[in-house]
């Protein structure tokens, strides 16, 4: 018999916090040596040496799944990037600020800027397939989201792997690619018109409103490490095309907690314009335990700098103006950008889900970014689970 201390199996278990049959399974794994118990050998005892060593790892494991956890959070940063710094309450695109440069940078620039580009891959003229622009006619009647991931995996651009592919050709893809969503987002045929003015063209409008949109796309381009942009780098990781990425981007922004916050505020203005009383509209929905969508951004301690840039720039909206006096007096909380484009759609009567459409037009340039940026790192992301299901049968 060893002189080491030996534990029960009830109390090993304890010890460990864990079920009887997780106890078996270290045992079979060869962590947790064990004993015949004198009184009866048919019995187990537990090294206690063993049980305190594996307690110490699991704590350990506890506190660094912790933190990988808080990662996946807004938290820590998750991923090396040098596309989009976020520093006092500001947003930087490369070391620039994103509000300084979207009041004069056309979406093209952005891009060039973001894609880190040696050349500038808009110069050539764009050869779309013809089936391009029968596919987004195909789907004139879809949301402008739906009609981009319904064409990109089809239209024949951008989807050659990235793996082992030369950056430098993967330009000319990104540039084709953005202006493919410009076109699906909006329903018109691809064209070779700056991304803006392609926009302000499909939907009618004018020289002031099409410098509207160009500020509006710039502002989108990127956020840093955002929801669709990790999606983004998650298939970037795999090699897969970059349509593929861009459609990845997509599917996360259509969600109600991304990009699809615009419908949600869309709503809210309706009901405000319904009661005529903003500030009664926003006490009815605390009292009923409604969200206020549109209103805070977690990365910001103040107002989202990106909606003020826009805001500041539209004509006077009397609605728009009592909603905001209405949240800040409750909770003090500012306009977002979701905010800033719904209130950019209603100033220049557009459709509705033309906001949605903005942000996903602009928002492309970023996944390109986030895409390229991943696939030089070549490395397959695969985070861990923290398992916390029922234990195997044994």
């Amino acid at each position: 018999m060893t002189d080491e201390a030996l534990l029960t199996a009830e109390s090993a278990a304890d010890r460990l916090g864990v079920s009887r049959a997780t106890l078996y399974a270290y045992v079979s794994r060869g962590l947790i040596r064990t004993h015949p118990a004198p009184d009866d050998p048919r019995r187990r005892l537990y090294s206690a040496d063993d049980i305190a060593r594996l307690a110490g790892n699991k704590a350990r494991g506890r506190k660094a799944a912790d933190i990988a956890a808080a990662t996946l959070d807004t938290g820590l940063p998750v991923l090396t990037s040098g596309i989009t710094l976020i520093d006092g309450d500001r947003p930087f695109f490369r070391g620039r600020d994103a509000g300084e440069f979207a009041a004069r940078a056309s979406v093209e620039e952005a891009a060039r800027l973001l894609w880190d580009c040696g050349e500038d891959p808009f110069d050539a003229a764009p050869r779309f397939p013809r089936s391009a622009a029968r596919l987004i006619a195909s789907l004139a009647d879809a949301f402008p989201t739906d009609r981009c991931m319904g064409v990109l995996p089809v239209a024949g651009i951008g989807t050659a792997m990235t793996w082992q592919r030369d950056r430098r050709r993967l330009w000319h893809d990104g540039a084709m690619l953005l202006r493919l969503v410009a076109a699906a987002a909006t329903g018109t045929a691809p064209s070779d018109a700056p991304i803006h003015l392609h926009v302000a063209r499909a939907w009618g409008v004018g020289q002031r409103a099409a410098d509207l949109i160009r500020v509006a796309l710039v502002l989108c381009a990127d956020h840093e490490l955002n929801a669709s942009a990790f999606a983004v780098r998650v298939v970037a990781s795999t090699g897969a095309s970059l349509a593929a990425c861009v459609s990845a981007g997509l599917a996360a922004l259509s969600g109600p907690r991304h990009g699809g916050t615009t419908s949600l505020i869309e709503i809210l203005f309706d009901e405000a314009e319904h009661f005529g009383d903003a500030a009664r509209l926003v006490q009815e929905r605390l009292r009923r335990g409604d969200i206020l969508p549109g209103f805070g951004h977690p990365l910001y301690r103040d107002a989202d700098p990106r909606a003020r840039v826009l805001l500041t720039l539209l004509p006077p909206d009397p609605m728009r103006e009592t909603l905001r006096d209405a949240v800040d007096a409750i909770g003090g909380k500012q306009p977002n950008l979701d905010f800033a484009l719904v209130s950019l759609r209603r100033a220049l009567r557009l459709k509705p889900g033309s906001a949605l459409a903005i942000f996903a037009i602009g928002r492309t340039v970023g996944w390109i970014a986030h895409a390229l940026e991943q696939q030089a790192e070549e490395k397959l992301i695969r985070p861990r689970a923290r398992y916390d299901g029922p234990a195997p049968a044994r």
